[in-house]
């Protein structure tokens, strides 16, 4: 029961008791009764009509907070025609108005705020007062691959997106930078910074793709480097070797004591200045890159043909290379037979490296190719036994130079990577699930062949 009501029976009771006593007290004067009666009904009116005015500034209170729960600013209060009633319900429309207005303004910078996010081509997420997702622009979504919509992730932490770059996301403090990288090379820019909303501070991370930008920029400065060195070298080389042959010629007229040392000393300086020449042709080859020249080639078959030609470096590191069953049968594709065939042999001889690189009392290992057909799309999965990628690598896989080797050039990975990327032959290079070993995949479109009726 409400106070209002509780006050109304308290009234009623109260005449009620009086009616009762001038009945009691008044059986035989009918006018004084009558009187008493009438007195009773109009206190009992007038109480009514005060206990009213009374609750009503309560009832409009009521009404108001109701009104702010529901959230229905458009709503407002009629005047009365009492003054001080109505004095509360202009203080009550005027706080609905500047409400309902703040609001519509609210409602504009939000409008205008998810259409630039939608609009991004840059990745935002946004986190709420607990570090939950609050916030993902599509862009995001394409990135970390959330098929499933937004919904299914919103109010879950970070790591809840199961993507390679959330681990790396997690490391950029608040208010950096960082480059970080997937393993397919592609190179992100993340910013994690906060806001203020509401009082409480939020934070939200900002990743841009900068792989074209740095790609050109890199291309751009190791061609030059490279063209300079291999002019250079090459005309230095040449020059070199021509005047040690032709010193070759007069070892007869050294004394016979001296000549086999001195043959053994020129002939140390040509292979020395050759192995330089072969040194730089490696790099001039990512810079030579010719366009691809697209043919029907078989994967299968490229990759037995790789077998027969690593067969006795393969039985020296006690490595077996397995190809799938009938695999001919489906990995017929369209590239340039011979870029492919070297980056094959390049993740061939990477994996082979890597199983050899590791300290184990059982000196064997596998390599593992398979090939995942899928309506559209062949995948080539080439998987080894050997040590992993080590996470302070993974970011600087297939960049320029980049090498873990003690005598490796760093050549490898960057022309496979060249290789492929102008093929438009998507890859990436990861560890392998099960913790051993690391898989290189690439995706290709698969060619039918048409067979004889």
């Amino acid at each position: 029961m409400s106070l209002k009501s509780k006050s109304y029976a308290l009234i009623i009771v109260l005449h009620g008791a009086l009616l009762t006593a001038a009945y009691f007290y008044m059986p035989n004067n009918k006018l004084e009764f009558l009187l008493a009666e009438l007195f009773l009904l109009v206190s009992l009116v007038l109480f009514f009509i005060l206990i009213k005015k009374a609750f009503a500034p309560l009832e409009f209170i009521d009404i108001f907070s109701t009104i702010l729960k529901e959230q229905e600013f458009s709503s407002r209060f009629s005047q009365t025609g009492n003054k001080e009633l109505d004095g509360l319900m202009h203080s009550f429309n005027h706080m609905l108005s500047q409400l309902y207005d703040e609001r519509h303004r609210l409602g504009d910078k939000q409008g205008i705020l998810r259409k630039l996010m939608d609009a991004l081509p840059i990745s935002v997420v946004v986190l709420d007062y607990d570090n939950k997702l609050s916030q993902v622009n599509p862009a995001a979504c394409e990135l970390f691959g959330i098929i499933d919509g937004v919904t299914s992730i919103i109010d879950q932490p970070l790591q809840r997106i199961n993507h390679p770059l959330i681990e790396q996301l997690m490391t950029v403090t608040l208010g950096s930078s960082k480059l970080i990288s997937d393993n397919q090379g592609k190179r992100y820019r993340c910013h994690r910074s906060r806001f203020t909303d509401r009082g409480f501070e939020r934070q939200f991370v900002i990743i841009q793709e900068l792989t074209q930008e740095l790609k050109s920029s890199e291309k751009k400065t190791y061609d030059k480097l490279i063209r300079v060195m291999s002019h250079e070298v090459n005309n230095t080389i040449a020059a070199s070797s021509s005047v040690l042959r032709s010193c070759l010629y007069y070892s007869d007229q050294i004394d016979s004591d001296d000549r086999v040392d001195f043959e053994t000393a020129i002939k140390v300086v040509i292979e020395r200045s050759d192995s330089l020449n072969h040194f730089m042709q490696e790099y001039a080859k990512v810079v030579r890159l010719p366009k691809p020249i697209l043919e029907s080639c078989n994967l299968y078959h490229l990759l037995l043909t790789h077998k027969r030609l690593l067969s006795d470096k393969l039985a020296a590191a006690n490595i077996e290379l397995i190809l799938p069953v009938d695999g001919d049968k489906i990995s017929n594709i369209s590239a340039d037979k011979h870029q492919l065939e070297q980056v094959l042999l390049n993740v061939l001889h990477n994996a082979i490296e890597s199983i050899e690189s590791i300290d184990s009392i059982e000196s064997s290992g596998q390599i593992t190719v398979s090939f995942v057909s899928t309506p559209g799309q062949l995948v080539l999965q080439i998987a080894d036994t050997g040590g992993g990628i080590s996470a302070k690598h993974q970011q600087d896989l297939f960049t320029p130079f980049f090498t873990t080797k003690h005598e490796g050039q760093g050549i490898g990975l960057m022309l496979s990577a060249e290789i492929l990327n102008a093929h438009q032959f998507p890859f990436s290079l990861q560890n392998n699930t099960d913790g051993q070993g690391a898989c290189f995949e690439i995706s290709f479109i698969p060619v039918i062949l048409e067979t004889a009726a």
